[in-house]
Parts: C-alpha cells; structure tokens; sequence
C-alpha cells in the first residue's frame, strides 16, 4: 500500500488541505466538530490562527499540478477508477472535549490514499452520515479532476443514502465486505501511532463519556435506569450458559442477545445484528479472550457492568453530575461497540439495547424452568413483555450452524479410496515414530526410482521427504493414524492452518514449492501405496488460498487478527462440508472445556467415526449436508451411549462425565 497521504505529518496537510478548500463557519454557526457550541465558542480561535499559516496561504494559492506535488498525490493516470470509501472509528481524546469520538473518512484508489480526513462524533444515522461521506469524494473528484467509475463501501446501511448522492454525478456504488485499501491504510495509520500491528477486528467504539453518543437526556437516564434494574435482577445467576435469546420491539430489528456473567464472563448484554456471528464465534478455537471477536462482521452492541475505579474520570464525574442511577458499586455500565459505521449508534439502536436491558430480565424469570434446564418442552419460546411490547424468543429447534450447512449443495466422499487405503485405522503413540519412519523409507525409495526420466538429487530427495513428513507427522501425532488412512480434512488442516504458521519460507516462491512437493507425495501414495485421494489435487492446485495464508502470517505471532481470520474461515467451511463434529449434538458426549487423557482418546475416535459414517451416508446416496447430519449424528448418539473397550466398559457419556470430575 502507498500511503501518499498517510505520512508521519499526514494529520496536518489533510487539515491544511479541507481548511483551504472550505470557508470557515459564521461566528454563530454550531462548531464543526460537533460540540454543540458556536462555532466562535469553540474552534474560531485555533482555526484563525492555523489558517494564518503561510503553508496554508501558499497551498490554497497554487495551482495544479504544483499543488498536487505539494501533497504528494499521484498523478491522475496513475490512478485506479475502482475507489473504495470508509469511515472508521479512531482511539483518541481531544482534552478539551470530554464527549470526544473520533472517526476518520478515507477515500482510497489502491494503492493511493486520496483522502484521510478526521471528524469528531459523526452523526449514526445513515442519511447524514452517507452525507458526509459523499461530501469528501466529491471533493477528491473535485481536487484530482478523476471520477472514479464506482466506489465501494462496506455497511450496507450507508448503501442506498450514498448512492443517492453519488449516482447522479455519475458514481457507482457497490457493497463489499473488505475494503483491502482502506485496511491497509488504517494499519498504517495505527501502526505509526501505537506501532506494531492492531487487530483492525477489534477496533471498537467507546468514548470516555456517554454524551459521546450524541443521545438525548432523557434517553441516557433511561439507559441507566434500565441497566440498574437489570442488574438487580441478575438474569445471569439463573442459567449458567448463555443461551441466545431473540428480542425485537415492533417493527425493529430482531437481534440476537446474550446475557453475559453465567459462564463466568463479565456481566452485562450483548446485542448481535448478525446471528451468524455468534456461530462464528461458537466454532473458533479457543485463544486469547479478545481473538474471540475475530471473524465477527455485523454490529455489536455491549454493555458491561464495572466498578467505579473502572470508569475513566470524565464519566465518573458525569455520572455523578447527571445524578444517573447505579444500581451498586460493581454496577456502573458501559457500553462499546464494534463495525457500526463511524463507530457511532443510532437512535433506534440504542432505544433497542434499552427494551433489551428492560425485557430480558424479565423473560428470564417468566421462564425460569427453561433456564434452569428443568423444562421437558420441545416447542419454541415466545413471549411478549406486557409492559414495553418487546417480544423474547428462544428457538429451541434451531440449530447452531443454519447459515453454514447451506454452503454446499452436495457433499462428496473425503476419504483414501483403493486396495491400500487404511479409512478408519488408528496406531498407538508407542508405534507412531515407526509408522512415520517406515512411510518416509518408501517414499524416499520410490522417489529415488522414477518410473521415468532420472532419479533427483539427494538434495531434492531430501527436500521433498522433509515437507511429507511435516504432514505424516501431522497425522500420526495429530490424528494418530498412518498417511494410508489420509482424508480431507488432514490436508485441510494441513494447508489451511499448520503449515502456513510453522513454514520458515523467505519467499513466496519457496513457500509455493510446498504444493508442488505435496503433488509429488500424492502421486506416491496413489503410484505405490494404492491410496486414491481424488480430493487433493483442487486443493493442491489452489495457489491463491495458500498464498494469502502465508502472506498474512507473521513469524512468532499466533494470535493476530490476519492468522484468526483464515483460522476461523478453515474451522467455518470444514464444518460446512460436515469434515468435523459439530458440538451440539443433542444425546450425545458432553465434551469438556479443558479435557482428560480419556477424553482425548475418545474424541479422535469419535472424529474417525464421523468421517467414517459421513463417507458412508454418501456412498449411499445422502448427499445435501443437513441430511448427511442427521446421518451422522444418529450413528454419533449410538456411539456415546455404548458400552467402550477404551473406557473399561464405560459409555463414553459416563467416562468422559467421569474424567471432567478428575479434570476440575
């Protein structure tokens, strides 16, 4: 990314530049960073003073393409005509305003920022928001003397007010979900200020008072009313898991709600505009507590409860002035939230999260029985709350994964087919290092006898055997099981998520000579071994999944949000193709969070299971992925209800119930 206008003095020719461009405002004119104030009140002062600058004077008196030089901005034939437009939230204080949220508005034409212009509380609802959005390209096509032939965002709700203004002079707008040259440029940005990398993911919203959120009094005092009685109320301490929960108002968005605190996480509310989120979240591993958000795109609304020593200075003293209710010392909410555009809520948004804090308590205690895991009902929950109209719901019958298992239309088999295909088998750790050494012995020797053409180097014998025994390790001491009974979800695993964190590859090029050696291991298993994989050439053949993996991993960090991104979207679509056992298996084992020695024999056996029984369900000519589940599953139940040689005669129900005991 070229940052042409993201440098270490970017904040001041960005200014310098939109003050030359733009009068200022009449004396008694609200100020234009959204305090409220009049403008002479507020900002005349500093702003007279800066536009007295002779830098000033000299760029809004040159001409291009002088002026262009000036701001070191490309040329316009160097420019792309695709664009992409954001506002991002920003970390910062202003000192004189306790009521601070910045936000800044980038225009970039990859790999060009044209435009990184900062503002203070921009207004959450769309219409204005799209407004000053729009206001600052047409400014760029104004300066630049380019229209670009469309402009991409990514909220969808800015959508159709952006384009109402931009398609008239000829722009075009399309949503898209990443906006690589916007990232990029607020990496950049970050990176200067707080250096290192910051996860973009969670870059969330909370300014240090609530007038931050530009809300009316009366709906402020409100939403600390509501948050206090919620708080008495204590919905948490009626179940200890945090089932989601449906609640709208009439009309409204219907958001999917999670009641913080049972699980022993802090308590408060989280509204979720995207229920698939959730499931995002339900299937990544277990990391850090903040990679948790990672791969999470739609709006979030939390708030928290927290001691007052908490809270930053300037909303202790708001509270405390306001007179807003608390409902005790660990009771003072705070709210923050994450991908809303600019980094602000809008109104009806909040109205929502106040119905929500008031109704859910509510909920909880009408069906107390549910929460408690006393009900025997297999219907839906509904309730309608008498006092505001909101309505509760709690699908019993919907299943955690509704949005993924529509991925694919049909499955294929994901099993080693052929004479010497092992599907199933298992070895033991005592044997794994033999297993190993013999396949690699094989493979070795078979390399050295080409059926045609003449034998490689022993440097390339060498060089081809260490990247397969990377991956017979990884099934050996991974899976415990010979390369013979290899499937899918082995060299998923494979190129998805081990090797691109574990390769020491300088270069792009060597990094893609993994492909080329897994080719020829492949074609040793088919040629010698007898072991048919028809899945694994597409995958071996797909350069550009692999590259993208092993260009945003960097050496020594794990858990960052360019590694957690392409984790979770693997751990999304090997659940898609029903590859791993989806956790909520009604009937089935209970697995624990931090399990046993039995338990992790037993898991690898049920996963042997489940890929044994989904090859099986094809085979037979179940293919849509729900039915393959339902399949699957019912052989899963069996399974964890029957007496198991690996577990003394105990159902792997009642030895891994048995082994949490002696894990906790």
């Amino acid at each position: 990314m070229t940052l042409t206008a993201v440098r270490p003095a970017f904040t001041l020719f960005v200014l310098l530049d939109s003050r030359a461009m733009h009068p200022l405002p009449g004396r008694n004119d609200p100020c234009h960073c959204g305090s409220g104030l009049k403008y002479k009140k507020c900002h005349e002062t500093s702003d007279r003073e800066a536009a007295s600058s002779p830098r000033l004077r000299l760029l809004s008196s040159t001409p291009e393409p002088a002026r262009r030089r000036m701001l070191n901005r490309p040329p316009a034939s160097q420019l792309s005509r695709e664009w992409e437009l954001d506002i991002s939230p920003m970390p910062g204080l202003i000192n004189d305003d306790p009521a601070a949220r910045l936000a800044a508005i980038f225009v970039v034409a990859p790999p060009f920022v044209l435009a990184c212009e900062t503002v203070n509380r921009p207004s959450a609802e769309p219409e204005e928001l799209a407004a000053l959005m729009a206001h600052e390209l047409l400014t760029v096509i104004q300066e630049t003397g380019l229209s670009p032939t469309h402009v991409s965002i990514r909220h969808a709700s800015l959508m159709t007010p952006i384009a109402d203004v931009l398609i008239p002079h000829g722009v075009g707008v399309m949503l898209q979900e990443e906006l690589p040259g916007v990232n990029d440029a607020l990496q950049g940005m970050l990176a200067h200020v707080f250096g290192g990398i910051v996860p973009l993911n969670l870059l969330r919203s909370q300014p240090e008072t609530w007038a931050g959120w530009g809300m009316p009094e009366a709906l402020v005092i409100r939403m600390f009313e509501a948050a206090a009685a919620f708080h008495r109320a204590a919905p948490w301490s009626t179940s200890d898991e945090e089932i989601p929960l449906t609640i709208s108002r009439s009309g409204g968005h219907e958001w999917t709600a999670i009641i913080l605190g049972g699980a022993g996480t802090q308590m408060g509310l989280s509204l979720y505009y995207e229920r698939v989120d959730l499931e995002t979240m339900a299937l990544r591993e277990a990391g850090e507590p903040a990679a948790a958000f990672n791969g999470v795109r739609g709006q979030v609304l939390s708030l928290l409860f927290n001691t007052r020593t908490e809270l930053p200075k300037r909303m202790r003293e708001e509270i405390k002035h306001g007179k807003l209710e608390i409902a005790g010392p660990s009771a003072y909410p705070t709210l923050f939230v994450m991908n809303t555009p600019g980094g602000g809520v809008r109104q009806e948004h909040f109205e929502d999260l106040c119905a929500a804090l008031e109704s859910a308590p509510r909920f909880v205690d009408e069906h107390a029985s549910f929460f408690q895991g006393d009900n025997t009902e297999d219907h839906d929950l509904v309730w309608t709350d008498p006092e505001n109209g909101v309505t509760c719901r709690v699908d019993l019958e919907e299943t955690i994964l509704p949005h993924f298992m529509d991925t694919y239309a049909v499955l294929h088999t994901a099993g080693a087919e052929g004479p010497g295909a092992q599907v199933g088998a298992s070895i033991t750790p005592q044997d794994i290092p033999r297993v190993v050494n013999r396949a690699l012995t094989r493979y070795r020797a078979w390399l050295r006898k080409p059926a045609k053409g003449k034998p490689p180097t022993e440097e390339t014998v060498s060089a081809l055997a260490g990247i397969a025994r990377s991956f017979i390790e990884l099934c050996a001491f991974g899976c415990h099981k010979p390369v013979t009974a290899v499937n899918e979800y082995d060299l998923r695993t494979f190129l998805y998520d081990w090797f691109p964190r574990h390769a020491t590859a300088e270069t792009k090029r060597e990094a893609r000579s993994v492909l080329a050696s897994l080719r020829r291991f492949f074609a040793f298993l088919e040629l010698r071994e007898q072991v048919v994989c028809p899945w694994a050439e597409p995958m071996l053949a797909d350069v550009k999944e692999f590259d993208e993996r092993w260009s945003t991993y960097q050496a020594g960090s794990v858990w960052y949000e360019g590694v957690d991104i392409w984790r979770t979207a693997n751990t999304l679509d090997l659940a898609a193709r029903m590859l791993i056992p989806l956790d909520n298996l009604a009937g089935g084992v209970a697995w624990g969070d931090v399990p046993g020695d039995v338990e992790h024999v037993l898991s690898r056996e049920s996963h042997r299971l489940w890929l044994a029984t989904r090859d099986e369900a094809v085979r037979a000519g179940i293919t849509a992925p729900k039915d393959v589940r339902a399949f699957v599953e019912a052989r899963q139940r069996t399974w964890a209800n029957t007496p198991n040689a690996t577990c003394n005669g105990l159902t792997p129900i009642e030895a891994v119930a048995r082994d949490q005991q002696g894990v906790t």
